[in-house]
């Protein structure tokens, strides 16, 4: 057992005490969901960003698009932002709404 570090209130010094006591095989297992949340992430913003992009070239508010697709307008905020997360219906309603389609590209 290693002595008691200092309690520190930086959140990733916190994350690195945590860690130090990990098994080889539990710091594999994070990395390995780290690596794929961020790449959920990283998703997850290229589509709020994709959908951003069609919506300003279409001449469309928020506000208009929730009205035409029935979405809530802050869930438009939501999933623009890359903080949403929508269902198969949502992202079809607002992709036929700005003249777009869904489709699936291999991962890279």
């Amino acid at each position: 057992m290693r002595p008691e570090a200092p309690v520190s209130k930086n959140f990733a010094d916190l994350a690195t005490q945590a860690k130090a006591d990990w098994s080889e095989d539990a710091r594999t297992v994070y990395e390995a969901a780290r690596t794929s949340f961020d790449a959920e992430l990283a998703s997850r913003v290229e589509l709020g960003a994709l959908l951003a992009a069609a919506r300003k070239a279409r001449d469309l508010t928020q506000p208009s698009l929730s009205k035409v697709t029935g979405i809530q307008q802050a869930e438009i905020s939501r999933i623009e932002r890359g903080i949403g997360n929508p269902t198969a219906d949502t992202l079809n309603r607002l992709a036929a709404a700005l003249g777009q389609k869904i489709t699936l590209t291999p991962a890279r």
